[in-house]
């Protein structure tokens, strides 16, 4: 049961981080790309034992993975809502491969979903690698990998059933990942 309050904690927290408003206001929650590293790490402690060292190492590499690239073109695309972009970076190395991959003629940029896919998947492996090393979990490392198809079904729930194309699918993945990461911590950590 603890563990489902600990994953709801996460999924609140990662939602603040991208940038949700404080209720009955228009304005968003003072230092919201925060919120997230210091959960995250205090819920690593909770699991594995208190200590200001392993506190500080799970805040820095729970704020690094979210902070050293971006993931917003792949995520627009990958939930149905946007095209690839190529005047944008998110992550130089892939933008580079992912902007540029073709075989025998097909384009991986000509399929803006697939596109988004394959660029969160790998944003997705890239955040979680950096707290499984932190974790020294290589399960852990491994499991952003879902980033990719979560933000699919998630722009798809938004688009299908709730017939929404603005960011109403981005603010549902920030939600569902977010609990995926606490989840994963739980059980993985």
């Amino acid at each position: 049961m603890m563990n489902l309050l600990y994953c709801m904690c996460c999924s609140i927290a990662f939602r603040i981080r991208g940038g949700l408003r404080i209720p009955f206001t228009d304005k968003k929650f003072p230092l919201c790309k925060w919120y997230f590293a210091i959960w995250f790490a205090c819920l690593a402690c909770i699991l594995k034992g208190w200590t200001l060292r392993y506190w500080l190492v799970m805040f820095v590499a729970a704020r690094a993975s979210t902070m050293l690239c971006g993931w917003g073109e792949y995520k627009g695309c990958a939930l149905g809502i946007g095209k690839p972009n190529k005047d944008r970076y998110d992550m130089y190395e892939v933008d580079e491969f992912i902007d540029n991959f073709e075989f025998k003629g097909w384009k991986l940029i000509d399929h803006p979903i697939l596109f988004g896919i394959v660029g969160m998947t790998a944003r997705g492996l890239y955040l979680t690698f950096i707290i499984g090393l932190a974790l020294n979990s290589i399960p852990y490392m491994l499991c952003g990998a879902w980033w990719g198809l979560e933000c699919y079904f998630c722009g798809l729930f938004a688009r299908k059933v709730l017939k929404k194309t603005d960011k109403t699918g981005w603010n549902i993945d920030e939600w569902c990942y977010g609990f995926w990461l606490g989840l994963m911590l739980c059980l993985l950590g």
